[in-house]
């Protein structure tokens, strides 16, 4: 059975089901130069561990406001990026944050990543471009063609 994309998640801390925005929260730490790292989506209060200091709600990263919300935390854009700020950039693991990116706004992309591991999947797409295997398409034909779920931990896929 698919997760309906963009309402449901798979929770980094226990592996089941988020089965709609409202259940879930988007979880992060900072080192001592607030640099944000170790993103995660999880069930909210139920799989909150108490070591990761921020967290808002998973719903305040869809859509356009969640998208022009996660650009935030790489760059202030040209109206605030000035003076001290003109080379903002908190994320300290780019690929890291482009995964949480890609899991909330890119259909079928959090089903599809627990199949990146796939010895398979990952000789099928040696010679893709670099957009290839996260368009919308092939994600879902990852998801059908590779089926069986990953043995690993959900901390652990990528």
């Amino acid at each position: 059975m698919m997760l309906k994309p963009l309402q449901e998640w798979i929770c980094d801390s226990c592996g089941k089901t988020i089965t709609s925005p409202d259940e879930g929260y988007v979880i992060w730490q900072h080192d001592s130069n607030q640099h944000d790292f170790d993103f995660r989506i999880i069930h909210k209060f139920v799989c909150e561990p108490p070591s990761y200091p921020s967290s808002v709600p998973l719903k305040d990263f869809l859509g356009t406001k969640g998208s022009t919300y996660l650009l935030s935390f790489i760059s202030l854009g040209k109206i605030k990026a000035r003076g001290q700020y003109r080379n903002y950039c908190h994320v300290l693991n780019f690929d890291e944050f482009v995964d949480l990116y890609r899991r909330v706004q890119i259909p079928y992309y959090e089903e599809a990543r627990t199949k990146f591991n796939n010895p398979q999947l990952l000789a099928d797409m040696e010679d893709a471009s670099e957009v290839h295997p996260y368009q919308e398409d092939v994600l879902k034909q990852i998801i059908e063609k590779y089926c069986k779920r990953s043995a690993l931990p959900p901390s652990q896929l990528l």
